[in-house]
């Protein structure tokens, strides 16, 4: 406004006057209007002409279209060839074609929706059909495996792979896999993913436990049966197969839990049995 209109440069320039236009159309502020804004805010008000406002727009280029869709896949070593595209104008700004726009797992062209960022948080959306291939390196079971299976070293290997891309990410080194437990059956020579895969728990139900009782400077050692599974750092139910009471803990490492008393966790704490 400033920029259009020389007696409103005095302005602060984070006043909002009106709403913008959509792009491709326009805002025009008759000279009343902008006298009514001058005149509100304590500027003179002799304006003779009025101002248009509207979004520089462009079709949108397929070479900034495939620059976003190489970012989006960029450690994966894509092939992309844009078939056709929008050619509704857009405004200028940042061009994002995000991963879940993309349909997946097809060798046929695909529609790979996206937009522009314009604006503070403003959007417009762009699309494409596009053929988009990856070349990237699959973690695979080398033979079949059952849910509940620790994974070793010599269980998993990694493999070439080239062809349509997948909404999931699949695993590419054995790290990410060793020592973790499948969640469900894999058959020999299947990728694995994330999803498959989850990290051992220290403590099982139904495992006799440790259970480290802290007040103060004393410390006392329970056996305890376990009532939850839990990962370190987890709170849960174990029971004194004794007293047959039930109170809560920190699973600290394997088979053990630590017993805070008064802790943020209202826990229980067991007097001694002598």
């Amino acid at each position: 406004m400033a920029a259009a209109v020389s007696t409103l440069a005095a302005l602060p320039p984070d006043l909002q006057i009106a709403l913008a236009p959509l792009p491709g159309q326009q805002r025009i502020f008759r000279v009343p209007d902008l006298r009514r804004v001058a005149l509100a805010n304590h500027l003179d008000g002799a304006i003779a002409e009025e101002a248009c406002f509207e979004w520089r727009v462009s079709v949108p280029d397929q070479a900034a279209m495939k620059a976003a869709m190489v970012s989006t896949l960029a450690d994966r070593n894509p092939a992309i060839e844009i078939i056709e595209s929008s050619l509704l104008p857009a405004p200028d700004g940042k061009m994002v074609f995000p991963l879940t726009g993309l349909t997946p797992g097809s060798d046929k062209p695909s529609m790979w929706r996206g937009y522009i960022q314009y604006g503070e948080r403003k959007q417009f959306p762009v699309w494409a059909r596009v053929r988009v291939t990856v070349k990237e390196q699959h973690l695979v079971a080398v033979s079949e495996m059952h849910a509940g299976d620790i994974l070793e070293l010599d269980q998993v290997k990694t493999e070439p792979y080239a062809g349509p891309v997948r909404h999931e990410r699949y695993l590419f080194e054995s790290k990410q896999a060793v020592g973790l437990f499948l969640r469900c059956p894999v058959s020999a020579g299947s990728p694995l993913l994330k999803n498959m895969l989850e990290t051992p728990r220290e403590v099982n139900r139904g495992d006799v436990v440790d259970a480290i009782v802290q007040t103060g400077g004393a410390r006392l050692d329970v056996r305890a049966v376990a009532e939850d599974s839990g990962r370190r750092g987890q709170i849960i139910s174990v029971r004194n197969p004794r007293s047959g009471r039930s109170f809560h803990g920190r699973v600290t490492e394997k088979g053990t839990v630590e017993v805070v008393s008064g802790g943020q966790f209202g826990l229980v704490v067991e007097a001694k049995k002598s």
